[in-house]
């Protein structure tokens, strides 16, 4: 279980990605179900899905954060995209997903189950 403090330090995470987003970067998940988790966490950005990259290489904000799944399989997607954005001229982010992978030790391995830290009603 998260104590009050990891859970501190996770918000903080999120308010800063936030802002960043408010500045005009945007953030890529790897679906559909990765937004929707972002969004009832309180998160208002621009939020791109690599299911529909192609061809929208070119009409990237500067700057873009990748936020994929904190797996052996979302780590390989992470590196496979910062490759194709970088050589389109992009400003590709990955710290605030290094900075989530803590989230494992919690059994969080994917964006999606990022709901775990929803209050319950």
């Amino acid at each position: 279980m998260m104590d009050d403090e990891m859970y501190e330090k996770i918000k903080k995470i999120f308010d800063q990605l936030a802002a960043e987003s408010e500045e005009g970067a945007a953030v890529l998940v790897e679906g559909v179900r990765d937004e929707r988790v972002l969004r009832m966490i309180g998160f208002k950005g621009r939020v791109i899905l690599a299911s529909r990259l192609r061809g929208e290489v070119e009409r990237m904000p500067k700057k873009v954060i990748l936020l994929l799944d904190f797996d052996r399989e979302g780590l390989k997607n992470m590196k496979r995209l910062a490759k194709t954005l970088s050589s389109a001229g992009v400003k590709v982010d990955d710290s605030y997903h290094k900075r989530l992978r803590i989230l494992k030790r919690y059994g969080i391995t994917t964006v999606e189950s990022l709901r775990s830290l929803l209050p319950t009603s």
